[in-house]
């Protein structure tokens, strides 16, 4: 029976382990040899056809960090800031943590006509939003599954071990990474949930009227340039409901923004 016992628990650790290194490789990246030429017509200064074979890769369905942070580059140089930005905050939703991609988009956003103030955030929903940006969702699953993985396999060195304290050290860690990878997946879910169900947008008119309700002969509240970051809160026939970083809220056509 102890045996049995074992073998299952052994059989549970090389499960956890090849479930890791699936989950690791499974982002998905663009094709090497095109990819490849992109970044060398970027480093040759010729920036709008890198872009375009950047973008041909977005478009195909190709996802990660590098790919939108280079075409957010083509965009900057070229002076088109507002995709610039778009790009920027596409790869931070995979990176939140890059430097790199934090400094560029900051910099892009000194580009942009509208300077809106934010409504201050409470200082716990600030710190929980600052936890969970310090890596991706996909990261804190990794994270969680490799402390699971160590959990399990000091439930193995519980079954062998020789004393009474041996075995009630290894138990005792294993509990404790067992509870933390639990904690550890209930992040990656509200990561997860986050940024799923985050409706954020940019502007990309060089400049629109944001109407008091959903149709061209309503009120114009105010006006807001391309680049301008918003919330999309409602979409109605061709119109979206939206709300900018002050509070201010009002509706917009459709091809006036672009989803991040």
């Amino acid at each position: 029976m102890k045996a049995l016992l074992k073998f299952h628990i052994t059989t549970i650790v090389l499960l956890l382990f090849v479930s890791t290194i699936v989950l690791a490789g499974n982002k998905k990246s663009a094709p090497e040899g095109r990819y490849s030429n992109a970044n060398k017509l970027y480093r040759s200064g010729n920036y709008a056809e890198a872009g375009v074979q950047f973008e041909s890769l977005v478009n195909e369905g190709n996802r990660n960090t590098e790919l939108f942070f280079n075409l957010g580059n083509c965009f900057y140089k070229q002076g088109d800031f507002a995709k610039a930005v778009l790009n920027y905050e596409r790869a931070r939703r995979i990176s939140p943590a890059d430097e790199d991609i934090s400094y560029n988009l900051k910099l892009a956003n000194t580009q942009i006509t509208d300077k809106i103030e934010p409504i201050p955030q409470l200082f716990y929903e600030r710190w929980w939003e600052l936890f969970l940006n310090i890596i991706s969702p996909t990261n804190w699953s990794i994270l969680a599954i490799l402390i699971l993985w160590m959990a399990a396999v000091f439930a193995i060195l519980y079954l062998f071990g020789d004393t009474v304290a041996k075995k009630k050290s290894r138990f005792i860690v294993s509990a404790l990474m067992l509870v933390s990878s639990i904690f550890l997946f209930v992040i990656a879910g509200c990561s997860n949930q986050r940024l799923n169900n985050s409706q954020q947008a940019i502007v990309m008119s060089m400049s629109t009227y944001v109407k008091s309700s959903p149709d061209d002969k309503s009120t114009n509240l105010f006006m807001l340039h391309s680049g301008t970051k918003i919330n999309v809160i409602e979409e109605v026939s061709g119109w979206k409901k939206i709300k900018i970083a002050n509070g201010n809220s009002g509706w917009m056509k459709n091809e006036d923004v672009e989803k991040i």
